[in-house]
């Protein structure tokens, strides 16, 4: 494994400043259902439109709770 994905919590304008790390995924669909663990902990969903932004853009927007998620694939072993 030499490369895994890092899910994040942030603002409406998905600011870097913002980025909170809420999870660490082996794979783009673990990145995803980590968002799916969170949007569920927090009381909300994550719907169809917003699982199409996950699939494709890797980040909600619009989402109907506090902020939004994203992620993003990093490799292991590198300075950040």
């Amino acid at each position: 494994m030499n490369q895994i994905y890092l899910v994040y919590k942030t603002d409406a304008n998905h600011s870097y400043a913002s980025r909170d790390l809420i999870g660490v995924g082996l794979s783009k669909e673990h990145a995803i259902f980590l968002c799916y663990q969170q949007a569920k902990k927090e009381g909300e969903e994550i719907d169809d439109e917003q699982k199409h932004n996950l699939l494709n853009l890797k980040q909600t927007q619009g989402y109907a709770g506090t902020g939004e998620f994203d992620f993003e694939l990093v490799k292991t072993n590198t300075l950040l």
